[in-house]
């Protein structure tokens, strides 16, 4: 259970590491569909593990 818990952190703050990285990236431009599949996937990862943190804190 606490394992669980720890691995959708890890996941959610991956997240959001890579959501900000998206944003402050000064390399070579990103093309318009990269740099939607990367904030969107970013979004989705970080969305689903605090849903289901939110699940395993109300069991």
């Amino acid at each position: 259970m606490l394992m669980k818990k720890l691995i959708f952190i890890l996941i959610l703050i991956i997240a959001i590491l890579n959501f900000l990285y998206t944003f402050g990236y000064q390399g070579e431009p990103m093309s318009q569909l990269e740099f939607l599949s990367r904030m969107l996937v970013s979004l989705t990862f970080g969305l689903v593990s605090i849903i289901l943190l939110n699940k395993k804190k109300q069991i």
